[in-house]
Parts: structure tokens; sequence; C-alpha cells
């Protein structure tokens, strides 16, 4: 959707997690431009000079501060292969309008990423894919490998579903897009990083538990609101006509303004981490040291997200400015209702698992 109006103003978060970024972050982000290069990943040099740009190593390095410098490297690099196939798959070429080619590509792509050393690569984002998966297997054990190409498998999946709602010009109910967008989104990825980035396994009895279930979407869910927010003004000038941003559904559903619409997310973005303190809590009561490392992991990925998307040229982007906030908010908006259950079909289900509601 391109619109010329006047970026919304989006208000200050409540983001009460430590923030952090490794040291050698400038480094892995000028590595990664070279990676960038040497696959070409990128329709044009505008497009490569806005890649290049958004600091891909530090949201890396900011999520990992004291990760080991391989794996952070790896991190960083599919990060940009997320970002520039994010952005001429997904949500601006022609692609992103047809289920039937994302689907052809999303196909290959996943043959990639279950057996790299056999799959075929026949364009630049298979060849850096087939990289990068064979780069993983120096790094991680088999357990790490299964569980970041499961996610990134439910990643490539929710591509035809959006694409079909853009096909169809389909608009979603807020439920189902909340539903979708947890794998969609790639965001969920991001809960297995750390486990690579670090070198530790968590173990399945404690990775499938029901509160630890919970636990993931809901970390996804806050970083993927929050992205919602910070990226919309740059999604309405250089996305395709659709409702893939949770302001545009609740707008729409609500029959509410772009103000309010905000509002109404900024509120929901509240109450999801006002859940993932108290979950955490609880999980962390009893937890042993690889969940106890495991959740302090996701604490650093979602201050990450928000520092980093706060200051990076991806959503500030100089020659259109957003209008965005400074630092997280030093208390809930909308404190008074921090603790209110969200009433949304999908994902009521996160404040069952509380033990003392």
């Amino acid at each position: 959707m391109t619109s010329p109006a006047t970026a919304p103003k989006i208000p200050r978060l409540w983001v009460p997690l430590p923030s952090g970024i490794h040291p050698s972050w400038r480094e892995i982000d000028e590595r990664s431009a070279a990676w960038l290069d040497r696959f070409g990943l990128y329709s044009d040099l505008a497009q490569r000079e806005r890649l290049t740009r958004i600091s891909v190593g530090e949201i890396t390095g900011r999520g990992a501060p004291s990760g080991r410098l391989a794996a952070l490297q790896w991190t960083s690099d599919f990060l940009m292969w997320l970002f520039a196939f994010d952005d001429e798959y997904c949500d601006e070429g022609p692609v992103s309008a047809s289920p039937d080619a994302t689907l052809l590509v999303i196909t290959k792509l996943q043959r990639i990423v279950e057996v790299p050393w056999a799959a075929p690569t026949e364009d630049s984002y298979s060849a850096a894919l087939r990289e990068l998966r064979l780069r993983l297997d120096d790094l991680t054990t088999p357990v790490q490998t299964a569980r970041w190409a499961a996610g990134f498998r439910a990643y490539l999946q929710g591509q035809v579903w959006m694409a079909a709602n853009s096909a169809h010009g389909r608009i979603p109910s807020l439920s189902d897009h909340l539903a979708v967008r947890l794998d969609s989104s790639a965001v969920k990825i991001f809960s297995t990083l750390s486990e690579i980035i670090h070198g530790y396994d968590l173990p399945a009895a404690d990775y499938e538990r029901h509160d630890v279930r919970a636990f993931v979407e809901i970390f996804a869910s806050i970083i993927g609101w929050s992205n919602d927010l910070i990226s919309y003004h740059k999604e309405r000038q250089r996305s395709q006509e659709g409702y893939g941003n949770i302001v545009d559904l609740i707008a729409y559903e609500q029959k509410c303004s772009l103000a309010e619409a905000v509002s109404e997310t900024a509120m929901m973005h509240t109450r999801a981490m006002a859940l993932y303190l108290r979950l955490r809590d609880q999980i962390l009561h009893d937890a042993g040291p690889e969940l106890h490392r495991w959740i302090a992991d996701c604490d650093h990925w979602i201050r990450a997200d928000y520092d980093w998307s706060l200051t990076t040229n991806r959503y500030v982007n100089p020659e259109n400015p957003a209008d965005l906030p400074a630092g997280s908010a030093t208390s809930p908006f909308h404190e008074r209702e921090v603790d209110q259950p969200l009433p949304i079909a999908s994902i009521a289900w996160w404040w069952t698992v509380l033990k003392d509601r």
C-alpha cells in the first residue's frame, strides 16, 4: 500500500528487559554486507544500499552480547538473507501477490533446508541458503539444526497464506492473522538462535511444555507487534496493497482511526509484555540450567529488536522519516489494564497456563 500520508506517531513501548551489545558487532555487520554482495541478494544498487544500511550486525550483537563469534556471523548472515528475501519475495515483489509462484519458490527452499548437499540451487537465494545451511552443520548439534529448520519451514509456509490473501483481496480476521504471523513473520525462529549462538541444547521435555510453548508465542508476538508499529510507515510507502500489519487490521475490524489503532496495538503489546514477565517468573521457579539460559537469551532478543528497530535505517528512513520514540517507556502503556487477558480467540490460551490467575 503506497500512501503519501504523514507518518503516525508511535508511542514509546514498555520493554523492561536488559540491553547490551557484542563488541564485534561492527565487524560482523561488515562481513554480512560482503556476504550479501557475494550472492547478489538484491534487485538493484538502490536495494543493496538499503540492505547494507540496516545494521544487521547490530541486532545480532544485541541479541547475543556474549555469543560465539562464528555463530554470531552465521546468524547475522541468515538475518541478512531473511531481510533480502522478505523485500524481494514476501512484501514488495510480484511474487508476494501470487500464491502459486510463492509455493514454487518455497518448495525449492524447503528442500535445501532438508538436504543441502543434494538439493539444486537455481538462483542466488537458493545458493545463499544452501551455503548457510551447510555452514550450520559445523556450528550446531542435530537438535539445534532441527529446531531451526522447523521454524524456517513454518516461516516459508506462512508466505503462501499471506500471498493468497493478497491475490484474492482477502482481509483475514485479527485472530487468524495473529496465529499465522507467529510463523510467517519469522520471529519464532529467534527463539532457536540462542542455542546455536551459545552452543547448548534446551531439553525436549522443556521445549515442548505447554507453558514454554505459550512463552514462545508471547515472545514472538511482542517482537512482531512492536515491529508492526515501528515498521508501519516503511510498509505503507513500499509494500503491496494488503492487510499484513496488525495496525491496519485493528483499524478495519474496529472501524477506528489510524491513531486509535496504533494506541490499541501498543496496549496489546503492553499486556503481552506483562504476561511474558509473569510467565517467565513462573517457568524459572523450577527451571534447569539450560532453560534458565534460554529464557535469559529470549529477554535479550526482545530488547535487541526494540533497540535496533528505533534506529535502523530500515525503519527510520532519513529520506522519509517515521515518527518513532526514543528508548523504552518506564511504565506500562494503560497501566491499570496491564494484567487483563486479550479477548482474541487464537491467543486467549496464553493466560490459561498461569498458575496464579
